[in-house]
């Protein structure tokens, strides 16, 4: 998923849950964020005490590094199913680390880490949930199960979707799969969206005890994701996307919730430095020694930060038994 799904349909999905605005937010903006979080950062206190964040994805996603993959398993690529005749390929392999739609380590997850009522760990896990959908039948480490051509070009970071390029996250795409058996290579990534779109509603429904109108919601989403294109209709994309967002929008405005995203907003609040939007690269964030303000412990981005700490040590004890069992090096 991206952007239109992590931030604006997962904040719809929020109000209408039954979240009011500003917890609505904190919870979109935590799924979003969660794939800007891509560098580390180094804050010195008020008290003179240094701190860093824990990073949860990479820069450029189709170039992604074999020394992450914790970061890519835990809040993009959570195994799933191996057996689920959805991810049934024509050379007849399967895989522990196979993503597959709301697998129940997925699940345990998002329940376990939930429980707490930690808005932001609301967020991370309602992005590795939603991104079940859209990564399965890929796997979050380097593999040759995930190469998209007959012969596997090693040159290739062959890490999740990374050689599908941005084909799994375009909410309204139709494109084929050729790893998959006949019955099972087109995928429809609209019905995808509509699929997660249900399951994270109806966690959230859980959580807030609200009244279940899932016809109506649907019928929102399933109205502006009206028109699907094909791999050669990839160039109408970014028009359609700016399209539907605003047309998001007005659904947040009948919540009174028309704050919008900005990915260094909470950085900015945090600390005395400020970023540009138009000119700060990951690099800057890297290099450049940040202060945090005086109220930090109040601030969006350190109780997000260690939110993602406190989800990653509870993933972990989930995921344990698989992870040892593979006995991965590069975790």
């Amino acid at each position: 998923m991206n952007i239109e799904f992590h931030y604006y349909i997962t904040k719809y999905l929020a109000l209408e849950a039954g979240f009011d605005k500003d917890e609505a937010e904190i919870i979109a903006y935590s799924s979003q964020f969660t794939d800007n979080n891509f560098s580390s950062v180094r804050v010195l206190t008020p008290a003179g005490k240094l701190y860093e964040n824990l990073v949860t994805q990479t820069p450029d996603i189709t170039k992604p590094e074999k020394n992450y993959i914790r970061r890519y398993i835990l809040f993009h690529y959570i195994p799933g199913d191996p057996t689920s005749a959805k991810v049934q390929r024509k050379d007849g392999k399967m895989h522990l680390l196979m993503t597959t739609a709301a697998g129940n380590y997925a699940q345990e997850i998002f329940y376990h880490t939930t429980r707490n009522n930690n808005l932001y760990i609301m967020g991370m896990v309602s992005h590795m949930l939603s991104d079940t959908f859209a990564h399965q039948n890929f796997i979050g480490t380097l593999d040759e199960m995930n190469s998209m051509s007959i012969v596997w070009e090693k040159s290739k970071p062959n890490i999740g979707h990374a050689e599908a390029g941005f084909k799994p996250d375009i909410p309204n795409l139709i494109w084929i799969d050729p790893r998959l058996i006949d019955e099972n290579a087109e995928i429809n990534n609209r019905e995808r969206i509509i699929f997660a779109a249900r399951k994270l509603y109806s966690n959230f429904i859980m959580a807030t005890s609200g009244e279940n109108n899932w016809a109506a919601v649907k019928k929102n989403i399933t109205e502006i994701i009206s028109d699907t294109i094909t791999e050669a209709q990839l160039h109408l994309y970014e028009e359609q996307k700016t399209q539907r967002i605003e047309q998001y929008k007005k659904l947040f405005k009948e919540f009174g919730a028309e704050e919008d995203y900005s990915p260094e907003k909470w950085f900015n609040e945090a600390v005395e430095e400020k970023l540009d939007a138009k000119k700060w690269t990951p690099k800057d964030l890297t290099k450049t020694e940040f202060h945090f303000r005086e109220d930090y412990r109040k601030s969006n981005w350190f109780n997000f930060q260690e939110a993602v700490k406190q989800y990653q040590r509870n993933a972990e004890i989930i995921l344990r038994p698989i992870i040892v069992s593979l006995d991965m090096k590069e975790w």
